[in-house]
């Protein structure tokens, strides 16, 4: 009898130790858990709270040729106040339905790609960092190719959501284009292709021409596409790629490449709309 209430006394201590490391691990899992939950909580608050300010959305066209350009004389954007908080703030990147794919940022452009890497607008640490144009490209987006990178962070932050084009009909439900605003300009964007690509990818050099170099980098990104899209490029186009990590590994990123469809200059006494 004194054997059986030994062994089920040494059953219960062992039940403990096993609940106080469950406990423990739980513990370590939230210390490490809730810094990183702070972090996401907070870049969404600050880039809600600056799209709130920055972006003004005017009401719908009713025309159909007021329609063609909504997305041009439709959307301002305050780069004063940008420019106040951050001179290399470059752009705004706006998808038609930002609601749908949060993307909704301002771009900046420092002197490496590490600098806005996990930097906010204000030049504070950010894990989520900011959208950031290649430093290599002109910041005036004239370059016939361009890179836009952002992180793939899990709560759908930065470029976060991208990766639903690969697994949902995200691009025929109206998410095909979007519209990239400098103080000058306002570019339209068309994406033709989006996949996945080794870290070291020739997609990431910059400094092309209009040549057959550059065509066959465009041929590439069209062949390699997880979806046909029936948009082929030439070298005559001006491309954009917007960058993010991928599920798919460390040393593998997701790549959505777009094709410059129009452009016009962005509202102002002189010359509203006027395309060029």
């Amino acid at each position: 009898m004194t054997e059986n209430r030994n062994q089920k006394k040494r059953g219960n201590v062992g039940i403990i130790i096993l609940i106080l490391i469950c406990i423990g691990v739980i513990i370590f899992a939230l210390a490490k858990l809730i810094p990183i939950l702070r972090e996401y909580r907070k870049a969404e608050q600050a880039y809600t709270d600056l799209s709130s300010r920055i972006v003004t959305e005017t009401e719908t066209p009713q025309t159909d040729e007021e329609k063609g350009i909504w997305w041009a004389e439709s959307v301002d954007i305050d780069f004063d106040e940008l420019e106040s908080i951050n001179p290399d703030v470059v752009g705004w990147i706006r998808f038609d339905h930002p609601e749908e794919t949060g993307v909704d940022y301002p771009i900046l452009h420092g002197k490496t790609n590490n600098t806005y890497l996990r930097s906010d607008i204000h030049g504070d640490y950010l894990l989520a960092g900011s959208i950031f144009l290649e430093a290599e490209n002109a910041p005036d987006f004239s370059d016939y190719y361009n890179i836009i990178y952002g992180h793939n962070m899990k709560d759908g932050n930065m470029f976060g959501t991208l990766k639903r084009y690969k697994q949902e009909e995200l691009y025929d439900s109206g998410n095909d284009y979007f519209t990239i605003y400098t103080k000058q300009k306002a570019y339209r964007y068309r994406i033709f292709s989006y996949r996945d690509v080794p870290d070291n990818d020739i997609i990431y050099s910059v400094g092309y021409q209009p040549d057959e170099e550059y065509q066959r980098l465009i041929d590439g990104m069209v062949k390699g596409s997880m979806k046909e899209t029936g948009i082929v490029p030439t070298m005559n186009d001006r491309v954009l790629t917007l960058s993010t990590c991928s599920t798919a590994g460390k040393k593998v990123r997701f790549a959505i490449h777009a094709v410059l469809v129009d452009q016009r200059d962005r509202i102002s006494d002189s010359s509203p709309g006027e395309t060029q």
